[in-house]
């Protein structure tokens, strides 16, 4: 594992796969951090998945550079993922903004490195459309 600061920490389970796991709050304090680690990542893996099962807060200039890295991933030919098994304040503000319906997501690590690569978020598994 590399850490990349306190509540930012980059792993590679497997050859090109990075997974970001990220804890407590992220906001527009760390938005252009954040920015600048998952473009590098996206450029050099295949997948990457950020992973917000610790999260404690993120704020809308968090999502916005979630949906950004979607985008640059699928003109790359690669592959961006949001794993999301975590605090519910953190899981309304992705169910709020939308970025479920738009960004291939899973509850836990298996499902997330497992799910082939969709091209949309509509391709989500089934079992994931019945949580709320």
């Amino acid at each position: 594992m590399v850490s990349t600061s306190e509540d930012i920490t980059v792993d590679s389970p497997r050859p090109e796969v990075a997974v970001v796991t990220f804890a407590g709050e992220h906001d527009l304090a760390t938005r252009e951090s954040v920015a600048d680690l998952l473009e590098t990542l996206v450029g050099q893996h295949h997948l990457v998945v950020a992973d917000f099962s610790d999260a404690e807060f993120v704020d809308s200039s968090l999502l916005q550079v979630l949906v950004e890295t979607e985008r640059r991933a699928r003109e790359r030919g690669s592959s961006f993922r949001i794993q999301l098994g975590t605090a519910a304040i953190v899981e309304r503000a992705f169910e709020i903004s939308g970025i479920l319906q738009a960004i291939p997501w899973a509850p836990s690590r298996e499902e997330v490195l497992a799910r082939p690569a969709a091209t949309n978020a509509s391709e989500v598994s089934e079992s994931d459309e019945g949580r709320g």
